[in-house]
């Protein structure tokens, strides 16, 4: 018997087996006619995962790359607070809307209480020039990813997103939590580019249900969407203005 080598040469219907995680978190298997014999099938299988795993990497690898600028240019005095916007930010890349997150830089700057005003510098380092340039154009370019081509789209830009935090909550992780998702929930959800960039993500359904939503409802709907409702909680009982303003 012959040994099987493994490298197989692609042919037009390989990957044309997919299998699908849906949001339930069970996987179908969609496919094409054209693969028609069991080794046909064995290796379009076989290619399709070994696709969903270099994107994975791929998407992994964007991500902690992005993190890591993100912590890198933000000002954050604190320790503790710090420590919650690297957790913060390792939730919300990995939430159901984290991918509209990939289309945007965030950057934290906090605001010492005693500071009646100041100045922010932002240093845009070549690596960071060169992560933002690289997202924006994957953002422009959807063919790099879906092989599909949508004439006439119009073309996504990069945006970066300055996030004023101007107190904290000592021993208070959840609260402190509550308050970078509050902000950035509120970044998005009261800007037009930033909502544009929401409903993008979001099933039929769910975009005739935001649509309804002003921006006090939006808000909240966006935490849970990204799993912060128990830290919004936290944050609510060190402020109780915000359960007012609902």
């Amino acid at each position: 018997m012959e040994e099987e080598t493994d490298s197989v040469e692609r042919k037009d219907c390989f990957g044309s087996i997919q299998e699908i995680t849906l949001k339930n978190g069970l996987t179908k298997t969609s496919a094409k006619p054209e693969c028609r014999t069991c080794d046909e099938v064995r290796d379009c299988m076989r290619h399709g995962k070994q696709a969903a795993e270099e994107k994975r990497e791929r998407d992994e690898l964007r991500k902690q790359n992005m993190i890591a600028q993100i912590i890198d240019i933000s000002v954050v005095l604190s320790n503790e607070l710090g420590s919650c916007l690297l957790e913060f930010l390792n939730r919300i890349y990995n939430s159901s809307l984290g991918e509209l997150l990939f289309r945007n830089l965030l950057l934290f700057y906090e605001i010492p209480k005693e500071i009646f005003s100041m100045s922010l510098a932002i240093p845009i380092s070549p690596a960071t020039f060169d992560l933002i340039q690289g997202e924006a154009e994957e953002a422009e370019n959807p063919t790099r990813l879906t092989g599909t081509h949508q004439p006439g789209a119009p073309r996504e830009r990069f945006f970066i997103r300055i996030v004023l935090i101007q107190r904290s909550f000592p021993n208070n992780r959840k609260a402190n939590i509550g308050l970078i998702a509050h902000e950035v929930a509120q970044v998005f959800s009261t800007d037009e580019n930033g909502i544009r960039q929401i409903r993008a993500t979001l099933s039929d359904s769910e975009k005739a249900v935001f649509k309804k939503m002003d921006d006090r409802q939006r808000m909240p709907w966006l935490l849970e969407k990204w799993g912060f409702l128990e830290e919004l909680e936290a944050l609510k009982q060190e402020v109780p203005s915000l359960e007012a303003k609902r």
